[in-house]
């Protein structure tokens, strides 16, 4: 058992679980550069016009995320931008993650998550966006 848990079969040849993540790091590491200058090119080939549009544009949503909706890292890139679970490590290297919790602290995000958590389990009366039976004093208000 001890076999199957430290050596693995890649390529034909003989690895270490240590060497194994290794290399899936080094991988990992190399794809998000690529990723990273493919971004960038993209963006340098927009026009001052075209980067101010989707400056404002990406502004727009983040602020919808949140601020309006105070919402989750998945959440932003979910459900206001429509992006699947792709998005999750790219924009965590962009520097969103660290964004987002420079927003809202650990104590916020648990009582917010408090709160949507009995949101569910309660009679729902519409409020800020979001279904509670807490109106004004909403913490999502």
């Amino acid at each position: 058992m001890k076999n199957m848990l430290t050596e693995n079969q890649i390529g034909g040849e003989e690895q270490s679980l240590s060497d194994s993540l290794e290399e899936a790091s080094r991988i990992f590491n190399e794809t998000m550069d690529e990723i990273e200058v493919e971004q960038e090119s993209y963006w340098n080939s927009l026009s001052k016009d075209d980067q101010l549009k989707v400056f404002c544009s990406v502004m727009r949503r983040l602020k919808k995320a949140e601020l309006d909706d105070q919402g989750s890292y998945r959440y932003c890139l979910y459900e206001v931008f429509g992006f699947g679970s792709e998005s999750y490590a790219q924009a965590q290297l962009a520097g969103y993650l660290a964004l987002h919790n420079r927003i809202t602290t650990d104590e916020e995000d648990k009582f917010l998550w408090e709160h949507r958590k009995s949101v569910v389990k309660s009679d729902k009366v519409e409020c800020c966006n979001h279904n509670c039976n807490q109106g004004r004093t909403c913490p999502l208000r």
